[in-house]
This record gives structure tokens, C-alpha cells and sequence, in this order.
């Protein structure tokens, strides 16, 4: 675990003109006592170039093949980056999930149409043209869910495996760590502990990107063709519940898994 373990996740750092091109993830960086994992925010994974405050972190667990292991809220910035760092009870495999609080932000219409088409949310620009709201500002209330495999030695993985119960999560068929290049890895979304179908996922890697949308289970494959650092991505974007202050027409959830294989 030398080099950076990237992880997840999908998330904008908002800027006003445009949230689509920034992904948030974790990763991880072998120290001599601990592991530091880093909340990094950037336009082309794996690359950081934006920075996420520590005070917008809502949750942040690591979990193992025993359980969750309790870790104190220490988080702190480490130059432009949030950061945590983890001293493991054991070699084995773990699963670090983080979650960025939600945020509203409004776009153009334009800008937004164009945010909507990177992100395959064609069900998204198709009901905004059935209303009329094409060229209208869309408000949006936007929420970051992120996971990272962080395997320290041989063990049990059947936690990778499992929802999480994380509002939003991508879960792997199998530990995504040990799929080999040319190997197949499925991965389901999970929103509100209920798969959900037709969604973009793309995997990425440097210089590769491969999509897929979710089935009827909110399963996609991919095969992924090299040993690199992955991230799984999607946004998920539905009518809110309760518009709230102030109203947001639309509800996204950003979900990342970052894997090192």
C-alpha cells in the first residue's frame, strides 16, 4: 500500500459554473506507525486539485471482518486535503466509507443540461423537457457517499461484499482488490437500501473509462482490463421529498468505490 489507494467517490467540489467534472475519493498512504487516508477532490482521477473541509464530513467508519472498529472523529487538514488517520488491530482487509454532508447549488439551464448529459442522467434532462424547464436554472441539493478497500494483508472479505447501510452505496460482487486484469467485477447500487435500475456507472482508471447502466437488480459487469487504481462511480438523481430552504427541484446522490487491484 505504497502508492495512493483511491477510492470513491464520486463528488463535485461545486464551483458556480460547473459541479459534473470534480469527483471526491479516499485514499491511502502506508505510514510508518498508521495509515493516512485522504479525502482528495479532483477533475481527473486520480489527480486532486481542489480541496474538501473537514467540518463537511457527516460520517467516517472503517469497518473489518470483526465489525466496525470505533474510530474517534479525528480528522484533520492536511494542506488542501481533510484526512484520518488508522492504526489497524490486525492485517486482514478493510472497508473505509465516508460521507460528505449535502449542499444545494443552483446552475443555468444550459450548464446544467450539460452536467445532466456527462452524468447520463437522460431521464433527468427528459423530464425537465416534459415540464417546460429546459432553459430554466435547476436547483440542485447534492450528497457524497464514498468507500475504499483498504487491504493490509490476507483475511476475510465477505464484508466488502454486503451493504454497508450507507444511504447510498456501490456494493461489490466480490473483493474488488483481487480481481486480476481481464477479470470480470459486478457491482450493485444500493439507494436507500434498494437497488435501483437504469443508472449510469462508470469505471476509471488513468486513461480509461468504461460505463454501464444498472439492470433490473442494479447490478453492472465490467471487465476491467488492467491492475490499476479503480474508481466506480455513478450520481443518482431523483424529485426530493421535501424541497426544503431553499427548495431544490432535484436530489443527487454522488456514490463512489475506489479499489487498488
Amino acid at each position: 500500500m505504497t502508492r495512493l489507494l483511491t477510492s470513491i467517490a464520486v463528488v463535485g467540489l461545486l464551483t458556480a459554473v460547473r459541479v459534473d467534472a470534480h469527483d471526491f475519493w479516499l485514499a491511502a498512504t502506508r505510514e510508518a506507525n498508521a495509515t493516512k487516508i485522504s479525502g482528495l477532490v479532483g477533475e481527473k482521477f486520480p489527480v486532486p486539485d481542489s480541496r474538501t473541509a473537514v467540518d463537511r464530513v457527516e460520517t467516517w467508519r472503517v469497518i473489518g471482518a470483526s465489525g466496525d472498529l470505533g474510530l474517534p472523529r479525528e480528522l484533520f487538514q492536511d494542506g488542501e486535503y481533510l484526512a484520518a488517520r488508522v492504526t489497524f488491530p490486525a492485517p486482514g482487509i478493510y472497508l473505509g466509507m465516508m460521507t460528505i454532508s449535502a449542499r444545494d447549488i443552483e446552475m443555468k439551464g444550459a450548464e446544467f443540461t450539460e452536467y445532466l448529459r456527462d452524468e447520463g442522467l437522460d431521464q433527468v434532462i427528459a423530464e425537465r423537457a416534459r415540464l417546460g424547464q429546459t432553459d430554466m436554472p435547476g436547483r440542485e441539493r447534492y450528497a457524497r457517499y464514498a468507500k475504499i478497500v483498504l487491504p493490509t494483508g490476507a483475511g476475510q472479505s465477505a464484508h466488502l461484499t454486503r451493504p454497508a447501510g450507507m444511504q447510498a452505496e456501490l456494493v461489490p460482487s466480490v473483493n474488488p482488490a483481487a480481481v486480476k486484469a481481464g477479470g470480470s467485477l459486478s457491482v450493485q447500487l444500493l439507494v436507500e437500501g434498494k437497488p435501483v435500475a437504469g443508472v449510469q456507472v462508470s469505471a476509471v482508471s488513468r486513461g480509461v473509462q468504461l460505463d454501464a447502466r444498472t439492470d433490473a437488480n442494479g447490478r453492472v459487469n465490467f471487465t476491467l482490463p488492467t491492475s490499476a487504481s479503480w474508481l466506480i462511480k455513478t450520481v443518482h438523481m431523483i424529485r426530493p421529498a421535501q424541497p426544503g430552504t431553499p427548495a431544490a427541484d432535484w436530489q443527487s446522490y454522488w456514490v463512489t468505490l475506489t479499489f487498488e487491484n
